[in-house]
C-alpha cells in the first residue's frame, strides 16, 4: 500500500514523513519531486507467531510513504500551477494523509478548517477539470458515431459532475462493479481514502470544529505533534515509549499513521506460518479465504480448493497448530 503525505507549506508535513519512516530529510526547503520512503508495519501477534513456529525467515507487512511536495495555495496564477502540479503525484497513491497545522511555529495564527476545506477544493477542482473534459470528448464521440462506445460512461461521469459543483467528494459516492472498473484508471483525488493528521502543540488538542470538519469530510483523524516525536525518534525505542506514556500518550506517531492507513484502506492482516517463514499479509476486511489466497499469488486464488483456518486467539489459547486443531 501506498500513501502520499499532502499539505500545504510550513505543516511540519516532511518532518512527520522523518518521524515514520527515518528519512532524516531536510526541512522547511521546499522542492519539486516527491520522496519515498518504505516501512515495515510491527505486528506484536507476527512476533508471538514467529516465537511459536521458529521460522527461517519472519516477513513484516510493509507501507510506503510518499512525501509530496508541499505547496502554497490562493497565491494567484502560479499558486494555482503550483497546487495542481504537485497534486498530480497524489493520483498515483492508494490514499491521501493530509497535514494541517495546528500550532504558530512563526507562520501566523493557524486556521485548520480553512486549510482542510481550501484543500478539498483543490482537490475537488483537479477532478472537476477531468470530468469536463471527459465528457466533452463524449460528446464529440456520439456527434462523430451518432453513439457513445459505452453507454454506461456519460451518466457516470454526470454523476461525478454534479457531485463535484456540490462540494462533495466523489469517495461518497456509491458505485456498482462496473463504474469502480470505468473509471479507477482516472485516479481522482477526491475519490481516495483520505486520513486528516493534525500537527499540534504539544499538549494541545484537536479543535472540535477541525475535528467535526475531518470527521464530516469521511476522513480517519490523527493527533500528533511532529516535533515532539522527531525528538522521540533520537531516544532508544524503550525509552521512547516511557516518555510517551508519562504524556498520556498510548503509542508513537508512526503506529498511529499505520493504524489510520489501515482503516481508511479498510484493511486487515492474516498470517501465514511454517517453518520457512511467518508472514503477515494486508487484505479487506470481509475478503474470502480465496481472495487472501490470491494476495499471495493469482494462482492460488485461480486453483482455490480449500484453507485450514485458524483464529488468532484460539491458537494463542491452544499453544500450538496441533493442539488447535
Amino acid at each position: 500500500m501506498q500513501i502520499g503525505i499532502i499539505g500545504v507549506k510550513f505543516t511540519g508535513k516532511t518532518t512527520l514523513f522523518n518521524v515514520i519512516t527515518g528519512a532524516g530529510l531536510p526541512t522547511g526547503q521546499g522542492g519539486v519531486d516527491p520522496h519515498l520512503a518504505v516501512g515495515k508495519v510491527p505486528d506484536p501477534r507476527l512476533n508471538r507467531l514467529t516465537e511459536m513456529f521458529k521460522p527461517k525467515r519472519e516477513i513484516y507487512t510493509s507501507v510506503e510513504w510518499v512525501d509530496i511536495p508541499g505547496f502554497q495555495i490562493g497565491v494567484g496564477s502560479d499558486g494555482a500551477r503550483d497546487a495542481t502540479r504537485f497534486l498530480e503525484h497524489g493520483r498515483k497513491v492508494d490514499a491521501l494523509a493530509q497535514v494541517i497545522r495546528c500550532f504558530d511555529g512563526g507562520f501566523g495564527t493557524p486556521d485548520p478548517v480553512n486549510e482542510l476545506e481550501t484543500l478539498a477544493s483543490e482537490l475537488a477542482l483537479a477532478d472537476l477539470q477531468i470530468v469536463e473534459n471527459r465528457l466533452e470528448k463524449l460528446g464529440k464521440e456520439k456527434d462523430r458515431m451518432g453513439k457513445y462506445a459505452n453507454a454506461l460512461e456519460p451518466p457516470m461521469f454526470q454523476r461525478f459532475l454534479e457531485q463535484l459543483e456540490s462540494d462533495r467528494p466523489l469517495r461518497d459516492l456509491q458505485l456498482n462493479p462496473d463504474e469502480v472498473k470505468m473509471s479507477s484508471g482516472y485516479a481522482f483525488l477526491t475519490a481516495k481514502p483520505l486520513i486528516a493528521v493534525f500537527n499540534l502543540e504539544e499538549g494541545a488538542e484537536i479543535p472540535a470544529a477541525a475535528r467535526e470538519a475531518a470527521e464530516a469530510a469521511g476522513a480517519e483523524v490523527v493527533a500528533l505533534c511532529a516535533t515532539m516525536e522527531e525528538e522521540l525518534s533520537e531516544l532508544e525505542p524503550q525509552d521512547a515509549l516511557e516518555f510517551l506514556a508519562d504524556l498520556g500518550i498510548e503509542e508513537p506517531a508512526k503506529n498511529m499513521m499505520i493504524r489510520a492507513a489501515y482503516g481508511a484502506l479498510n484493511l486487515q492482516s492474516f498470517f501465514t506460518v511454517g517453518p520457512d517463514e511467518c508472514r503477515a499479509w494486508p487484505v479487506p476486511r470481509g475478503a474470502t479465504a480465496p481472495m487472501a489466497a490470491g494476495v499471495i499469488h493469482s494462482d492460488l486464488q485461480r486453483g482455490f480448493i480449500r484453507a485450514e483456518v485458524t483464529a488468532y486467539d484460539d491458537l494463542i489459547a491452544a499453544g500450538g497448530m496441533a493442539e488447535a486443531k
